[in-house]
């Protein structure tokens, strides 16, 4: 067997640290390229309704998403309308102008 500089061993202790460290920062990279992979295999979520949009105009939003048929939209849309109908809210006074 041939020795390393006649010393009869191998690597030194610098070496087996250098070579846990390159392990350790593997290992790293494979889980986070697995983390990686995970996060962008959900499925997307669907685009939000914005703030300030009507019922109806939500509704709409629904319909034309797709996350409600065309016969839940006929439902919720004449509970909209009856609601609506049935309402007896006033409109909210105008605010007092400064003097």
């Amino acid at each position: 067997m041939m020795d390393w500089n006649d010393h009869g061993e191998h690597m030194t202790t610098g070496g087996w640290i250098f070579m846990a460290l390159g392990v350790l920062v593997l290992i790293a990279l494979v889980v986070v390229l697995v983390m990686w992979m995970v996060s962008h295999q959900r499925p997307t979520e669907r685009a939000a309704i914005p703030p300030g949009m009507s019922a109806r105009d939500a509704l709409d939003h629904r319909l034309v998403s797709g996350q409600i048929t065309t016969d839940e939209y006929d439902t919720l849309r004449k509970k909209l309308d009856t609601a609506g109908a049935g309402s007896t809210e006033a409109e909210p006074p105008a605010p007092p102008t400064p003097t």
